[in-house]
Parts: structure tokens; C-alpha cells; sequence
């Protein structure tokens, strides 16, 4: 009799589609024939001045490290508006990212996604979207800020944490970042991204480790503050100032279990060796709820999320999408209880793992 495995790492690698998630679920017209959803991980980061040169720079340096580090499967590019060319095309037909950037004036949106479903609509584990605002609402304030965000499989960052860790430095490097954060989070089709809320908003009541809401929804708000802590957050030096320094982080994370790694605006926090899903059936982890106390007073008061359904679908929007924004969140006298349970967590690990990127 043949036994089957019991190692979810081991059936990953040997169907990997097992994870592709229907279009559609938990909506009024049901499952569809096209994957809606994959669970990855993914890199968020928010920055200022996508329509400066210089900027432009940055993220087509960071779209050749993640090509270098990650070798990503991409399929399709998608773009909004764009001033010159298709709207959507296959990637090996595209021109050079920093080819069409540099033909880009100030004031156009700059919009760029690299998907790598089996068909347009199809979402895919590989992905690298950023998304900026044009010159004259830079300069209006109030609008934001820039975002981009890169995902992997979840078995890359099994393989290789300290590739993806050092490809986000690396990026939060080149974008001089306001703030960002890295974890798990679903990849939507970028082309039905509504119909496919719903099973994200299922999905993150039950997986509290979970991102949450669109790169464009993320950066709307993201000049007020913060939006999570995840296995790693990103802060610039104004925020790092404000929760007391680098020697209050070092003080309210023991460094067994939190790397501290700066970059050129500011720190990043890596809580625990691999990020952490959370799921709601088992305790809060300590190394999510230690960061996000300590970090509380720098949050953005406000998060948008999802889009109202017509339908009454799922949906994080109202009060839902604030317990999503408070769910590491623990009254001040619970604290010494999490601190004496760090204590049974995983420690970051005391020899670098394989890495990609020198």
C-alpha cells in the first residue's frame, strides 16, 4: 500500500495548480472557469514622485532585481491609459520598462502590470505592479502615494527567505520609501480584481496573517500612515523617530526573533524566519502583535480596502475593514503574556538560507 504525504510543502511542489483559486467564489453567479485568486507572497511599498526621472529610475532598477532574483514566469503586461501602445499585452512582445517609462511625460499615470496567469485574466503567483501619480497631483498633495508590490510562490520564500528579504531592501533602497511591509497575501486577476473581493475578504477572517485590499486602494491613504505590520514592515527614519528609535525597537523586540536592516530612509523589521499566516484557530502570534504595539501610534487611521457589493457579497469595507486594520491590536496588560510567549515561537534562524542576490 502506498502512503500519501502528509507534507503540504511536497504536495505544493507536486501539483502546485492545487492552490489556483476559482474565479468568482462566494459571489452571486459562482465559481467561474478562470483563476481568480493565488495565494503568494508578496513586497508592498509606498513611495513619492513617480513622475520624477530619477524615480522612474528606481523602479525599473527594482523591476531588474526582482527579474535577477526571483526569475519570475511573467505572461502579460497591463496597463491603464497608457499614453503610447496596447493596454494589454504579452510579455515577451512588450517593449523594455524603462523604454516606455522614458516616453512618458510627468503627467501621465504610470501604471505597469506583469502578470503570469495561463491566460489575460487569469491571476498568477509571479507578480510586479506599481502604480504612480502624475506630476500635477504630486504637487496638488493630498492624493497619496506611489505604490509597488512584487509577489513570489509560496515555496520560493520557503526555499530562499533571505533572497526575498534582501530583494526588499534592496527595492525599499532604490524607492527611498515612505513605508511598506511583506507577508502573505492573494494575488487577484488583475483584470476581474472586484468579482474576486469576496474570497479575499473570506479568506482574511480565517488568516489573520493575510494582506489585504489593492496596491491603487493601499496608496490612497498611505500618506497618513502605516498600513500593517507583516513578517517584514518598513518604516522610514520620521516614523522610526516617533516610536522612539531604533533603541525602543531593539528594547520591545529581542533580536533572536526580530532582525532589525537598515535602509537608506529608514528600517525594516523581520518578525520570526518565514512569514506567518496566522490563522484565526490558533493563538495570536507574538512576533505579529509585539511589532504592531509598538508600532500602533504611527498607523493610518483609515484603510480603504474592498468596493461595496451590490450583491451583499464579502466584503472589508466599514467596520469590517477597521477590525482588519486592529487585529494584531491587544490591551497594554496582555502584553507580558505575549512577550513570555515569544519565548516558544521560532527564532530567526542563526545561518543565512540560500540566497539569489549577493
Amino acid at each position: 500500500m502506498t502512503e500519501l504525504s502528509l507534507d503540504p510543502l511536497a504536495l505544493i511542489r507536486a501539483t502546485p495548480e492545487a492552490l489556483n483559486v476559482p474565479g468568482g467564489m462566494l459571489t452571486k453567479q459562482g465559481p467561474q472557469k478562470y483563476v481568480g485568486a493565488v495565494p503568494a507572497i508578496s513586497g508592498t511599498l509606498f513611495f513619492n514622485d513617480a513622475h520624477l526621472p530619477e524615480v522612474r529610475k528606481a523602479i525599473c532598477d527594482c523591476f531588474d532585481a526582482y527579474l535577477i532574483a526571483a526569475t519570475p514566469q511573467l505572461t502579460w503586461l497591463l496597463r491603464e491609459d497608457p499614453p503610447d501602445g496596447l493596454d494589454r499585452m504579452a510579455f515577451e512582445k512588450a517593449k523594455p520598462l524603462k523604454t516606455m517609462l522614458a516616453k512618458m511625460d510627468e503627467d501621465d499615470i504610470v501604471s505597469f502590470c506583469y502578470t503570469s496567469g495561463k491566460a489575460v485574466h487569469d491571476a498568477g503567483p509571479w507578480e510586479f505592479q506599481v502604480v504612480g501619480i502624475p506630476a500635477w497631483r504630486a504637487k496638488m498633495g493630498g492624493w497619496g502615494l506611489c505604490g509597488l508590490r512584487f509577489s513570489v510562490p509560496l515555496l520560493f520564500v520557503e526555499e530562499y527567505p533571505d533572497a526575498f528579504r534582501e530583494l526588499f531592501v534592496t527595492c525599499a533602497n532604490h524607492l527611498r520609501a515612505e513605508h511598506g511591509y511583506a507577508g502573505h497575501a492573494l494575488v487577484l486577476s488583475a483584470l476581474r480584481f472586484d468579482e474576486n473581493q469576496a474570497f479575499e475578504a473570506y479568506l482574511t477572517s480565517k488568516m489573520r496573517g493575510f494582506d489585504a485590499g489593492g496596491l491603487v486602494s493601499g496608496a490612497v491613504n498611505a500618506h497618513l500612515g502605516i498600513k500593517t505590520v507583516s513578517w517584514l514592515t518598513a518604516i522610514n527614519r520620521g516614523y522610526l523617530e516617533k516610536v522612539g528609535g531604533k533603541s525602543t525597537l531593539r528594547s520591545e523586540l529581542p533580536m533572536d526573533w526580530f532582525g532589525l536592516y537598515d535602509f537608506d530612509t529608514g528600517i525594516i523589521i523581520q518578525a520570526g524566519p518565514q512569514p506567518e499566516a496566522a490563522p484565526i484557530d490558533a493563538p495570536l502570534p507574538a512576533r505579529m502583535v509585539l511589532p504592531d504595539m509598538v508600532l500602533q501610534s504611527i498607523r493610518t487611521p483609515e484603510v480603504r480596502l474592498h468596493y461595496a457589493s451590490a450583491e451583499s457579497e464579502p466584503r472589508l469595507i466599514g467596520k469590517s475593514a477597521e477590525l482588519w486594520l486592529t487585529r494584531f491590536d491587544v490591551p497594554e496588560e496582555q502584553l507580558l503574556a505575549f512577550k513570555a510567549q515569544l519565548l516558544t515561537e521560532p527564532k530567526l534562524r542563526a545561518k543565512p538560507s540560500n540566497t539569489f542576490i549577493n
